[in-house]
């Protein structure tokens, strides 16, 4: 009676586990895509096409999609690089108080409440640039570079450093001890073999390999990352999830666009996430 108990509760839980993480995106999915044929939604007036055929003649979507990939693998990689700098050449540093405690203060901040700091610090009428002017470092506030809300993207790859190098220093210090890479890095050295040596073909190669799931999902998360591009981004161009979440928010003539685009987005990022699965596998230690 209790095996039956049990096997109930595992497979009633398996089963809304399975129903909220496959059937309501996929019922999402289905609802976006009827939408943007015409068949769904407050502007369902039968099927049609020209949603996809004026979606196909704007290259919004598409200055969106490149701008966020710049974003996210500057983001991501400067943060790897950051990552591995610090746990292959200051290993005592992050052994000892404080440095360990400090890189978990930014993974306790929200995402939306990092933005808003850097807002206040870095934007023409922020702190930085009030001071600066104080000093008389510059004739006006205006005279402040822009690092926020700029075209290059920089307060967004900023915020999103200061949100991923951290969990990424923390995870590739645990594989390296997992991993006994001081054992290694001294028996290179007994076999001759240079630090230079040893960080480039045999540490780094390591805790990449093992690190590449993760990596890829971090690469995923910036790509369709919200709240730090609504805030530190620009009206042109957007980030995906912004770009998205525009086109459904202020013109309801626009909501069947935004329907496909929010279709066609997440259809890409679950190819790209299946594709990026098969090559960590693949790849694998």
């Amino acid at each position: 009676m209790a095996l039956d108990i049990r096997r109930f509760f595992s497979t009633t839980l398996l089963g809304g586990y399975g129903l909220l993480v496959l059937g309501l995106p996929l019922a999402g999915l289905g609802y976006a895509l009827l939408g943007s044929l015409g068949l769904a939604g407050p502007l369902a007036a039968g099927f049609t096409p020209r949603y996809w055929l004026a979606l196909g003649a704007n290259a919004g979507l598409l200055y969106s999609a490149l701008f966020s990939t710049w974003v996210a693998l500057v983001s991501v990689g400067v943060s790897v690089a950051l990552a591995l700098s610090l746990v292959l050449r200051a290993q005592p540093t992050l052994r000892r108080w404080p440095l360990p405690g400090l890189l978990y203060v930014p993974l306790l901040l929200p995402a939306l409440v990092l933005a808003f700091c850097l807002f206040q610090l870095l934007s023409g009428a922020g702190w930085l640039a009030r001071l600066s002017y104080g000093l008389e470092w510059i004739g006006s506030p205006a005279d402040f570079p822009e690092l926020v809300q700029d075209s290059a993207g920089l307060g967004i790859i900023l915020a999103q450093v200061l949100l991923t190098f951290p969990f990424l220093t923390l995870l590739l210090q645990a594989i390296y001890q997992e991993s006994r890479l001081d054992e290694l890095r001294q028996l290179s050295s007994t076999l001759g073999a240079s630090a230079g040596q040893f960080r480039g073909r045999v540490a780094v190669p390591l805790l990449l390999r093992r690190a590449a799931p993760t990596l890829l999902l971090n690469f995923i998360a910036t790509l369709g990352a919200y709240d730090v591009p609504l805030l530190l981004g620009r009206p042109h161009p957007q980030m995906l999830s912004v770009f998205v979440a525009t086109r459904q928010q202020f013109d309801l003539r626009e909501l069947p666009m935004g329907y496909l685009a929010g279709f066609l987005v997440a259809l890409g990022l679950l190819a790209l996430i299946g594709i990026l699965i098969k090559l960590t596998r693949r790849h694998a230690l």
